[in-house]
């Protein structure tokens, strides 16, 4: 049976150590998601535990309330155990934003966090706040009108960025949230650090030093990276992969941001 809790999250930014004791080795999940609402996990993990663990979930966001929770894997019936959630400050860094950035946030988290328990169809539902667009489809189409596997896209002339619900709705939260930046840093922030807008290592790199700058989880960034790599397999890929892995290296390293 899981284990589970509802937690005053309030709307705070914060990191929760979850600690799981049990006898001898098990795997268990642990997850966080807006209370009550469907497809809106903050953070999704499965874990090996001999005997005793801690793990860490980063809240750069949350909503008003959190459901957290932790089963055996392999056996949900499985009450032999325990979990302890404490609460500490989310680990944050001194990252330099513009206006533009700041603004498009505003937009961009939001929309993670509602696009989940939100409906999309053929035409789409469209968020518009100053400059920015976000069309959200229940699948991105191509112009022959057959479905495409992107998760996301932006149009390089207009800004307009497309989402697609069925790739949405299984990701988390952070993984959503680094999607979105990528396709904002192919327009808004290659050109300014003299890269072709279709540069896609840019936008990688220029989007996760937002991502991690805020606190979010080097964790469900490289997961859906990867996800998305998969669907689209190539050598330049793989490099993209390496890429990103040796950037966050580097920035937990406090190579790019000092700890704020």
């Amino acid at each position: 049976m899981a284990w589970k809790q509802v937690y005053e999250s309030g709307n705070r930014n914060f990191c929760l150590d979850i600690t799981i004791k049990t006898n001898g080795k098990k795997r268990f999940r642990i997850w966080a998601e807006d209370y009550g609402k469907s497809n809106s996990k903050y953070a999704d993990r499965e874990i090996e535990v001999n005997g005793e663990r801690t793990i860490f979930f980063s809240f750069p966001v949350t909503p008003k309330q959190l459901f957290v929770g932790c089963v055996n894997s392999e056996n949900p019936a499985d009450r032999d155990y325990t979990v302890e959630l404490t609460e500490r400050k989310l680990r944050k860094y001194g990252i330099w934003m513009d206006e533009q950035t700041s603004n498009f946030l505003d937009v961009c988290i939001p929309f993670c966090q509602l696009s989940g328990f939100t409906e999309a169809g053929p035409s789409p539902k469209i968020k518009q706040k100053g400059e920015f667009s976000i069309a959200y489809y229940d699948v991105i189409r191509d112009k022959s009108g057959s479905p495409m596997g992107t998760p996301a896209r932006i149009g390089h002339s207009t800004g307009k960025i497309d989402v697609s619900k069925a790739k949405f709705d299984k990701y988390t939260i952070p993984m959503r949230v680094i999607i979105m930046l990528h396709e904002y840093s192919h327009k808004y922030r290659n050109p300014k650090m003299n890269l072709e807008i279709g540069n896609e290592v840019g936008a990688d790199i220029n989007a996760l030093y937002i991502y991690l700058g805020l606190g979010f989880s080097k964790i469900d960034a490289i997961c859906v990276f990867s996800k998305v790599f998969l669907n689209a397999q190539s050598e330049e890929n793989m490099k993209r992969i390496r890429k990103i892995n040796e950037y966050i290296d580097k920035f937990e390293a406090n190579e790019y941001a000092k700890v704020s």
